[in-house]
């Protein structure tokens, strides 16, 4: 990522950071629950030059593992046999995400029962001889042959599918590699892979115009709608995601020193509404980006938002964009909605400039 860039104010300006089109680990706490990805968020592959995303859905506590050279051979292995038969990287996550599981990415020469192989799977249920199935490629291609007959396996938890293939007497047990897998993955697709979190799907549309809320600011909804479209095209606003929505609402400066501390403290005031809660026109909708600081964006009634950084990753950084919401969550930074909260901002101050 690349240098904030020196502003006035560094601290109250609530930074936010999306992230760089570039291979990158998730980096925090992992998200317990969630219903996996949403049907219409599916990853493509794309052509030479795009940005693949490897989206992930962590459930529960996740597992860091140190990787030998033979486990990350094993786990390339597995990816490359995914881009050979063009399928997207949630399967190559997937299936390495159980071959964590089931062998800790060794070849095995046998385990419970005649199982074998990185998947353990057994001759006697039909996968293959034991010798097909220490073949690295020729067990990843079982694995993903019955992966394709799990229906919405793209869309369902990792570790539901999992279990659906392997028929596990621990069911539960794959979850806990899933953001793993997700680092091996993005490392050995390409330098155009981009681990994302897909846990939220964003909620329903209100075509609401404006919004009476209970926190009191400079600038009513209304007003802070009008000036966010006002102040759309302008550049200067690198990292600066929370000032922009706090100026939009007439402060100089937000309070926060990020857009994640500011989701915080909101949450902490009740002012914070879940991701399946319709946002209200001049709510600040607030995403996780794979680091510290988070993003926020200003909402501005019938699907779409204000928000900086949100374009291409040149011609967009720094400039005010007026976008769709899905343009967060499912363009180039698939970025993960975490919710919306009332227009409040604990600690700001100053007369805005736009």
């Amino acid at each position: 990522m690349k240098t904030t860039r020196a502003t006035a104010m560094t601290l109250l300006a609530a930074s936010c950071s999306l992230p760089l089109l570039m291979t990158l680990t998730v980096a925090g706490a992992a998200t317990p629950g969630g219903s996996g990805l949403c049907s219409d968020q599916r990853p493509h592959l794309g052509g030479d030059g795009e940005t693949i995303a490897v989206p992930l859905s962590p459930q529960g506590a996740q597992t860091d593992a140190n990787w030998s050279n033979e486990q990350v051979r094993n786990a390339t292995t597995i990816t490359g046999v995914a881009r050979s038969r063009s399928l997207p990287p949630r399967a190559a996550v997937i299936a390495v995400a159980t071959a964590m599981q089931e062998s800790s990415l060794h070849n095995l020469r046998h385990g419970d029962r005649d199982s074998v192989g990185l998947f353990q799977q057994r001759p006697s249920q039909g996968w293959g001889t034991a010798a097909e199935l220490r073949d690295p490629v020729y067990t990843s291609g079982k694995f993903y042959d019955a992966l394709l007959a799990v229906p919405g396996w793209e869309s369902t938890p990792l570790t539901e599918v999992a279990q659906s293939v392997q028929r596990s007497a621990f069911p539960d047990a794959y979850a806990r590699w899933e953001r793993a897998a997700g680092e091996l993955v993005a490392e050995s697709w390409g330098s155009s892979a981009t681990t994302s979190n897909f846990t939220a799907c964003a909620g329903e549309i209100s075509d609401e115009p404006t919004a009476n809320f209970s926190t009191t600011n400079p600038r009513s909804p209304a007003r802070a709608i009008a000036a966010a479209r006002e102040t759309a095209g302008e550049t200067g606003w690198y990292r600066r995601c929370g000032q922009f929505v706090a100026e939009a609402y007439g402060y100089a400066y937000s309070g926060s020193a990020t857009a994640a501390i500011h989701w915080d403290r909101l949450r902490a005031m009740g002012l914070t509404h879940s991701g399946e809660e319709a946002p209200l026109a001049g709510a600040l909708l607030f995403y996780e980006t794979g680091e510290a600081a988070g993003h926020v964006a200003l909402y501005l009634g019938n699907d779409l938002v204000a928000s900086n950084d949100i374009m291409d990753s040149y011609e967009g950084e720094g400039k005010i964009a007026l976008v769709s919401r899905r343009e967060l969550t499912d363009g180039q930074w698939r970025l993960r909605y975490l919710g919306w909260a009332e227009p409040a901002f604990p600690g700001a101050g100053g007369t805005s400039t736009i």
